[in-house]
């Protein structure tokens, strides 16, 4: 008996490691899909769907695209901060670093052609003062925690120059919707093949005030002017 259990044992073992090595090869599979994903072209702008901007802007976005002038933040080199004033006499500086979004090009004979869109997660979010996060964070102002995002969405350029202007838009923070003005200019900091560069450096300043969007707590400490400020590097759409 001892050796037909042996025996059976041995006869399952080519089972077994048959069913181990297809889930060594499903989950090989699974981490080279997690790595290939992010390369294959997929729709602009994903992540601003389901009605969280206008659905005419969107469609604009993926218009530039398709004829090449639709330009998408390069992660891990782009920032967007803000600036506060607070008692006693000092600034509260904060920056975000985790942005997604894209930058449609004008075209050459429409100038007031232009569209962006930008969404800020606001996790992580580096500060100045790391005794004062808390705060910022917490549900008095930012509320990260029901609030994850921010959205900026430019829908109009008034063009000073070839590559400086103002961008009119709306910026999204803690459910709120408010207009803003964002003073920018764009660097070309790697040429192209064509017409249009490889690489631009959009840069931004602006403000807003922070009771619009039902931050008014600690008003005798806190200033309501809130300064803006992005720098945000792109290249075209696919590459």
């Amino acid at each position: 008996m001892l050796r037909s259990m042996r025996n059976h044992s041995r006869d399952r073992r080519p089972g077994r490691c048959r069913q181990l090595h297809a889930r060594l090869c499903a989950g090989l599979l699974a981490a080279l899909l997690v790595w290939v994903t992010p390369t294959v072209a997929v729709e602009p702008c994903q992540p601003f769907e389901g009605g969280r901007v206008d659905a005419q802007l969107l469609k604009i976005m993926r218009d530039a695209a398709r004829h090449g002038r639709l330009y998408r933040v390069v992660p891990g080199n782009s920032r967007v901060g803000f600036c506060v004033r607070h008692f006693p006499m000092q600034e509260f500086r904060g920056e975000f670093t985790n942005i997604v979004g894209g930058l449609a090009l004008p075209q050459a004979d429409n100038l007031e052609y232009g569209q962006a869109l930008l969404m800020i997660h606001t996790t992580p979010l580096d500060v100045s003062d790391e005794s004062l996060a808390p705060l910022v964070k917490g549900h008095k102002f930012m509320d990260i925690r029901h609030y994850p995002e921010i959205i900026f969405a430019g829908h109009t350029f008034e063009w000073l120059g070839p590559m400086q202007g103002y961008m009119y838009g709306d910026l999204t923070l803690r459910g709120r919707t408010q207009g803003v003005v964002l003073k920018v200019s764009i660097d070309v900091t790697e040429p192209g093949t064509g017409e249009l560069p490889g690489r631009i450096f959009l840069r931004g300043t602006g403000q807003v005030s922070r009771y619009r969007f039902d931050m008014r707590s600690n008003s005798l400490t806190v200033s309501e002017t809130v300064r803006l400020c992005l720098a945000v590097e792109m290249v075209p759409w696919g590459s």
